[in-house]
């Protein structure tokens, strides 16, 4: 990265090779964290689990009230620019509220199943978003969401044939779609086509080898920039999130979610301007030094297998099940950018789950059940009326 930019300072073999060392060492911690979590959930598998079960009318009433008005912003931002016209301390509120659809699609489709005029509405949703030309995260999360869902309802560990060719396809295409959406938009048809085709090919110089997007290049760039700052932030950065729905409009000077970038970037590696990243393993260096690098995948290894084997080992109608289908599909921005991304693209991105865990736990407004032990074979099995066996109110 870098190499052969005037007034840049290139990323060095050895950079790489530290980078590369420290990632597979948080790859071995977050594997036997993996391990351990498995074991401590194993040594419990015979005793009974209390979840909450999803409650089909709260999920109607997100629906309806959530899908319109979602839909309405969605349509006004993408083509008439309604944002750009009002005050600028509500335009994130209405950018926000235009991805609305697409998390409401996939709490209904949790509930109620893949039913043809959801996978219609969501197909259309996800249509737009994938050629309007940003926002591209947009359409790779939610499909990440119903390929992990459809496979769960199916009890399937792994994705079948056409599953893999469609992710190949959609990984072929999606470099381009900015591009391709840019033709569409204009009716040029024939170009849109075209670039479609070119993906699946390259002839010559047709493409630059984009060397500067390499995340371990990333990563390796900013552990030296990291080096080079005069202090650790000591979990400063993460501190942000909770300054994060304030406009800024109303709070110019608010912390933002990449001010650390700004102070550890330098006039050969300007990562702030750039919008370079440094994974969640160089966030942890930034703040807690080769003690976070060993700390934070050994902890998610942990938290997150603990949470998949709490919420993956009942039936499928549990509000943890659904949690944590929205927040898996979130962590592979995590793993890109930080620790903050698994919020900023659950609870800020997808409201409607925000409300829906919000609702769940009013009193009166949902039952828990006292589901089989994991190691039970009907595990995976509902009971009687959906509560399943010893269900009881909250509150």
């Amino acid at each position: 990265m870098y190499t052969g930019q005037a007034n840049a300072e290139a990323i060095s073999p050895e950079e790489i090779i530290r980078a590369m060392h420290w990632a597979d060492a948080a790859l071995l911690l977050f594997v036997g964290a993996s391990w351990w979590a498995h074991k401590v959930f194993e040594a419990k598998a015979d005793q009974p689990i209390l979840r909450r079960v999803l409650n089909l009318n709260i999920a109607k009433a997100i629906g309806l009230l959530c899908l319109p008005l979602g839909a309405y912003f969605f349509y006004t931002v993408k083509t008439t620019g309604f944002v750009a016209s009002i005050d600028s301390a509500a335009t994130g509120y209405i950018q926000v509220m235009s991805m609305w659809p697409i998390g409401v699609l996939g709490l209904l489709i949790f509930a109620f199943g893949f039913r043809w005029h959801l996978l219609a509405l969501t197909a259309f949703f996800l249509g737009a978003v994938a050629f309007q030309g940003y926002h591209r995260f947009m359409l790779i999360l939610p499909l990440l969401y119903f390929a992990a869902l459809y496979l769960q309802t199916q009890r399937r560990r792994w994705p079948g044939i056409l599953m893999v060719v469609a992710a190949l396809f959609i990984g072929l295409v999606f470099p381009r779609l900015k591009s391709i959406g840019a033709s569409i938009q204009y009716g040029d048809y024939g170009n849109a086509i075209a670039m479609v085709q070119e993906s699946f090919g390259k002839k010559g110089n047709e493409y630059e080898v984009a060397a500067t997007e390499d995340f371990l290049d990333q990563f390796a760039g900013g552990l030296s920039l990291i080096d080079g700052n005069d202090h650790k932030f000591m979990g400063s950065t993460y501190l942000a999130i909770l300054t994060l729905p304030v406009p800024r409009a109303m709070w110019p000077n608010k912390p933002g979610l990449a001010d650390h970038l700004q102070e550890i970037s330098t006039s050969g590696r300007r990562y702030d301007v750039e919008g370079r990243i440094l994974t969640y393993l160089g966030e942890a260096y930034a703040n807690f030094g080769y003690f976070g690098l060993i700390l934070m995948p050994a902890a998610l290894g942990y938290l997150l297998t603990m949470a998949c084997l709490r919420a993956t080992t009942g039936p499928m109608l549990r509000l943890s099940r659904y949690l944590y289908l929205v927040f898996f599909m979130a962590l592979v921005q995590t793993f890109r950018d930080g620790l903050l991304s698994i919020f900023v693209f659950t609870v800020v991105h997808n409201m409607p789950m925000l409300f829906t865990w919000i609702l769940h736990l009013v009193p009166g407004f949902a039952v828990k059940s006292m589901d089989r032990p994991p190691a039970d074979p009907l595990a995976l099995e509902e009971e009687d009326d959906g509560r399943g066996p010893g269900a009881q109110r909250i509150g």
